[in-house]
């Protein structure tokens, strides 16, 4: 299509109606249609990324102007936020006295080493449990990241394949008809 516009363009500008004139107009109708084009194009390049519209921007700057008769209201206020969080752990433990029989200091050293092996087991347990938790997280992260790149790449995809082609096509019109609407008499002469 962008072949075609600037075939028909110079076709018409310099070997249908032969003037300067007709060059210069075919030069300025390419020169419009491309700065339409490259607008276009880069505006919905903007839209793309999600930025605000040129159109919101304009409207909220002139927004921002003062307006003549306004009334202002102040008003202050006060707020306190208290917040606090604690963790507590207790623990239970047989005490050993030197002058016990020998019998009751080893039952307390067997109900403390009971208390040893029923935290070992929960902090076994618990290191399982974050085991699990971490595989299933890097499993999702994984998952993520590829459906991340997917989209990266989709989007960059559609960037590439639509609205930049667009401008680019707009700014080639642009250029062909700058050179048209310059060089106009040499290219009149020329012929």
């Amino acid at each position: 299509m962008c072949l075609i516009v600037i075939a028909t363009a110079i076709f018409l500008g310099v070997f249908t109606w032969r003037s300067e004139e007709s060059i210069r107009l075919a030069g300025y109708f390419l020169q419009l249609i491309g700065m339409v084009f490259a607008i276009r194009g880069l505006l919905r390049v903007r839209a793309h990324f999600g930025q605000t519209p040129l159109r919101r921007l304009f409207i909220a700057w002139l927004k921002r102007f003062p307006k003549w008769r306004r009334n202002v209201v102040i008003g202050v206020g006060a707020a306190n936020i208290a917040l606090s969080g604690m963790k507590a752990r207790i623990e239970v433990w047989a005490p050993d006295n030197p002058s016990d029989p020998v019998e009751k200091r080893i039952e307390g050293i067997v109900k403390n080493l009971e208390i040893i092996r029923n935290e070992l087991r929960g902090h076994d347990s618990s290191i399982e449990e974050l085991k699990d938790s971490h595989e299933e997280h890097k499993k999702l992260v994984a998952e993520q990241t590829k459906r991340l790149e997917k989209d990266i790449h989709t989007d960059l995809e559609s960037l590439h394949t639509s609205d930049l082609i667009t401008s680019l096509v707009g700014l080639v019109w642009l250029t062909v008809g700058i050179t048209m609407s310059t060089l106009a008499p040499e290219l009149y002469a020329w012929l």
